[in-house]
């Protein structure tokens, strides 16, 4: 089923939440989904359990099962290349399980080192993203996503 691609490491499956809230504990970075149009959605977490080895991996996947977008989360400091790389393989280990699913890649960031804005490297990926129906948002603090 679409929206229970993994077994385990899900806080809940295909509900109908009002808010979606991810915190990092290690600093006051936020994202926040507010699903008004009450679309089901699961939230998994990757890093340290879907994805368990040492290699670059994003924090959370939000799938909104209605719409099929997938949301690959990254609370990061200041390292927005880091936040690429760690979202891009887990888009590469993941996406297989939910392929008919968009995939969008939300970064939120304690600051942004404007040098990382001219990268190829960011560039290659928003193409990726445009590719797989998808976009890149990246904010400081806090990110909203209203749906």
């Amino acid at each position: 089923m679409a929206c229970e691609p993994f077994d385990k490491c899900s806080e809940f499956i295909a509900e109908k939440r009002n808010i979606v809230s991810i915190v990092d504990k290690k600093s006051s970075n936020k994202f926040i989904y507010e699903n008004h149009r009450q679309d089901e959605l699961s939230k998994y977490k990757i890093d340290g359990c879907l994805i368990n080895d040492n290699g670059a991996k994003c924090d959370f996947l939000l799938l909104n099962c209605t719409l099929k977008k997938s949301y690959f989360i990254e609370l990061k400091g200041s390292d927005l290349l880091k936040a690429i790389e760690q979202i891009e393989r887990s888009i590469d280990l993941l996406h297989c399980n939910f392929q008919d699913f968009s995939v969008e890649a939300r970064i939120v960031l304690t600051r942004t080192n404007t040098i990382d804005l001219k990268s190829t490297k960011l560039i290659k990926f928003e193409k990726k993203l445009k590719e797989l129906n998808g976009s890149l948002k990246r904010q400081n603090r806090e990110m909203r996503e209203l749906n």
